[in-house]
């Protein structure tokens, strides 16, 4: 009697134990993949700082300021993936920098328009890319005191790297470099520069 009462609790328990492994609580579910990478929107607000000046403009009191010391800029476009987990991507984007020097009597100010197409890598949370980038018609305009500097530079070809550190999926912080000369009325200088910017995805 006493063999046959603990068989009897062995396979309740058993039963009671195959019921609560079967309850939605325990069931097993296969690890579902993340969805293919997909084209996503890019933006970036980016300051520059250029390492030679386009012009510099003493005033009346002694100081100096430099056109191109500080770049202010945007730039947008689309980053399309070149595998499907989204860890190498090809990009590009096009928008403009300006720099501006203002004083009571005038002012003085430098458009560029770079477009960019860059490969990237996704490492963890770097960005890590590079390319060639194209800066279209770069200007220099002024009045007042500058009224007669106004000079249009060739559309010339530069290289650019960045390094982005995402913060999350829609955004993040980065670091870039520039390298590219400028060429106006026969003569040429070289015109790199080093910023940062913030960047958004969608």
């Amino acid at each position: 009697m006493t063999s046959l009462r603990r068989l009897m609790s062995c396979a309740a328990a058993g039963t009671a134990t195959a019921l609560l492994l079967a309850s939605p609580a325990f069931a097993f579910e296969p690890s579902r993949g993340e969805a293919p990478a997909r084209t996503r929107f890019v933006g970036n607000l980016e300051v520059d700082h250029q390492f030679n000046a386009i012009a510099t403009v003493t005033f009346s009191d002694g100081s100096s300021s430099s056109l191109g010391d500080a770049l202010l800029g945007v730039n947008a476009g689309v980053a399309h993936p070149l595998t499907s987990d989204g860890l190498f991507e090809v990009q590009a984007v096009m928008g403009f920098l300006i720099s501006r020097i203002n004083a009571s009597n005038g002012s003085a100010i430098f458009w560029d328009f770079p477009l960019e197409v860059t490969a990237h890598a996704n490492v963890g949370p770097l960005r890590l890319g590079a390319g060639p980038a194209l800066h279209i018609s770069p200007m220099m305009r002024g009045d007042g005191f500058a009224s007669g500097t106004n000079l249009n530079f060739g559309t010339t070809v530069g290289a650019v790297v960045r390094a982005e550190y995402r913060l999350s999926e829609h955004w993040g912080v980065g670091f870039c470099y520039s390298w590219l000369r400028l060429s106006a009325n026969g003569q040429s200088g070289d015109a790199s520069r080093i910023g940062g910017s913030f960047g958004w995805y969608l």
